[in-house]
């Protein structure tokens, strides 16, 4: 491994503190360097123990991790970027995922209102958990609605499902900055619809989210969990926009390695479950 690959972690390893020092030699080699998102903060803030929150947040930040921007708002850029090339034929800017900066990443949720200099510890003193908290049940009740959907009547719905999901990244404006109407955003959202193949092989995380979703449906026997909706966040853009992923929970492996064979076209992150593993590698590939 010559060049500095980017890692993630999901709160699996966060967690787990016996993994912690397999990690730490992995990012003091340089050989990689860390990133987190800000799911990573949510859960991390969900500690009832402050020591305990506090102990993951001085680990974490002893690596002088990079920030993930969220997946909804990478998707937003995919889509404009697939839109701007194929259907205005413009050459649109590149995705931005990755930062050293998590003012950056706040910028997209806040705009003009972003803090300049938000560190891990203020970003988590500001977040309202028990408005997150209720968002929870969304997640599984999806995945419910979705594991009563036979694969005939998932066809015939398609058009309907496709719509739904990829609706509200359609971007507002177009590529001169002039607000798009309801109805050429509608026409957007059909272009992106009848060129599917090339939207979802442009639309990287979206081909990942796609992926995961359908192995995280393909037991009918399994219960969906609260937990679900974040492994989610975590999983799509460490896959799609990552080098590698730690990850030791085994649902959340278990897809990941599903969409990974799906998707085996397509460049997506290494994953690992044990952190001892992926040290022995990097030190066994120096």
């Amino acid at each position: 491994m010559s060049e500095i690959l980017i890692l993630y972690i999901d709160h699996s390893v966060v967690s787990h503190e016996p993994s912690w020092a397999p990690l730490g030699e992995v990012l003091a080699s340089s050989k990689l360097r860390l990133a987190l998102s800000l799911w990573n903060l949510v859960e991390i803030a969900n500690a009832a123990d402050q020591a305990q929150r506090e102990r993951r947040l001085s680990f974490l930040e002893r690596f002088k991790p990079l920030w993930i921007v969220e997946r909804v708002e990478v998707q937003r850029q995919e889509v404009r970027s697939f839109l701007w090339q194929q259907k205005f034929g413009v050459v649109p800017a590149e995705v931005c995922v990755v930062t050293p900066h998590l003012s950056v990443v706040d910028s997209y949720h806040t705009g003009s209102r972003a803090r300049v200099g938000l560190t891990a510890r203020t970003w988590i003193d500001g977040i309202d958990l028990s408005s997150l908290g209720k968002l929870k049940h969304l997640a599984p009740a999806a995945l419910s609605s979705l594991q009563t959907i036979d694969k005939k009547a998932f066809g015939e719905r398609q058009h309907e499902i496709f719509g739904a999901w990829i609706k509200g990244l359609i971007p507002a404006i177009d590529p001169e900055g002039k607000a798009l109407s309801v109805a050429q955003r509608i026409d957007l959202l059909n272009f992106c619809e009848k060129h599917q193949d090339q939207f979802l092989a442009a639309c990287k995380s979206l081909a990942v989210e796609d992926a995961l979703t359908t192995a995280r449906i393909s037991d009918l026997n399994r219960k969906p969990k609260p937990t679900d909706g974040i492994d989610l966040m975590h999983s799509v853009i460490a896959l799609a926009y990552c080098d590698i992923f730690l990850v030791r929970d085994r649902f959340v492996r278990f897809c990941c390695e599903h969409a990974t064979r799906s998707l085996r076209t397509t460049k997506l992150a290494q994953i690992y479950f044990s952190p001892s593993q992926l040290r022995d590698e990097v030190f066994c590939k120096a």
